[in-house]
């Protein structure tokens, strides 16, 4: 899709230019076939984030993305375009999911958030409560899942709306501890691919879908954990 990979190259060049950015092992990401990837979500810019990070992959990402968004002017007509997948959540599991594994059938790559939306904790670390939709996608279509972890995000656009792009300029403002950088640092690491059959061998059922998408959210709160260590110091625990 050109205009996916347009619009992508202008979001990363945009990033690199507000933010300080780091990728760590962006080559676990398989660079073809069908691929489900997993990610935290700590706010509405995390998409351009992931979407960057899998540029330098060589993939493109389809996005699952609340229904809603594709009635805004000018949105809309941009996910529609670039192959992104309208989340109805007032849909059974199986009919929300069907056009996610279409585009798995075709070999692309799928990314979502298990939490459904950003995160309500109060340091953004992950919430406990999580959806099984991608675990489910991954043992139907039989593909990888890839856990990305990312933090930073949350600096650049807030949940509650504020960002570090426009904050009040304050005289010294540089020299103050704890004063938050114009151009936050934004990293992305990207764990070791786990297959349907490794994900079935890690849980006693393997039917168990909410079994497999805790181990699926351990080894995302491992990864976090290596890049967050100074905000979440416990997050393995």
């Amino acid at each position: 899709m050109i205009l996916y990979s347009v619009g992508v190259a202008v979001i990363d060049a945009a990033l690199g230019v507000l933010t300080r950015r780091e990728h760590h092992h962006v080559e676990r990401i398989p660079a073809s076939g069908a691929v489900v990837v997993v990610s935290n979500h700590l706010s509405v810019s995390d998409p351009l984030v992931l979407a960057s990070a899998l540029r330098r992959a060589g993939r493109q990402g389809t996005f699952l993305v609340m229904a809603e968004a594709f009635a805004w002017p000018g949105v809309g007509w941009l996910l529609r375009r670039t192959g992104q997948i309208p989340v109805r959540r007032d849909r059974d599991p199986a009919a929300a999911l069907q056009p996610a594994l279409d585009a798995l059938g075709r070999g692309w790559a799928v990314a979502i958030y298990p939490e459904g939306k950003i995160t309500t904790e109060p340091d953004y670390r992950p919430m406990s409560e999580v959806r099984t939709g991608a675990v489910r996608l991954a043992l139907t279509a039989d593909c990888p899942i890839v856990p990305v972890a990312q933090w930073g995000a949350h600096r650049l656009l807030t949940r509650e709306g504020t960002s570090s792009l426009i904050r009040p300029l304050r005289r010294l403002g540089r020299l103050r501890p704890g004063r938050l950088s114009r151009r936050p640092t934004v990293v992305v690491t990207v764990g070791e691919a786990i297959t349907p059959v490794q994900l079935r061998a890690r849980v006693a059922d393997p039917e168990d879908l909410r079994a497999m998408t805790a181990v699926v959210m351990d080894d995302l709160r491992a990864l976090l954990a290596e890049i967050a260590a100074e905000d979440l110091p416990d997050l393995r625990g």
